[in-house]
């Protein structure tokens, strides 16, 4: 899933999969706006077959955070 969420990212910033971990701040460290973050949620959404709830998404600040919630989701 790591793998799947790096490769979701760096469509939107200009990094090497290796510089993304689970501590990195979507917002803080990529410099990402929400729109991008809601964007890289939507890919997933539909990648995956998932849905996220809007009112969940401002929750996900980490990569971590957001492989944690698709764990969850998938269990």
């Amino acid at each position: 899933m790591l793998k799947i969420v790096k490769n979701t990212v760096q469509e939107f910033v200009d990094l090497d999969e290796v510089e993304i971990t689970e501590k990195t701040h979507f917002v803080k460290e990529l410099k990402l706006t929400s729109y991008d973050i809601v964007s890289i949620v939507g890919k997933l959404e539909e990648d995956l077959d998932i849905e996220i709830p809007d009112r969940e998404i401002s929750s996900l600040e980490t990569v971590g955070d957001l492989l944690e919630y698709l764990s969850k989701k998938s269990a």
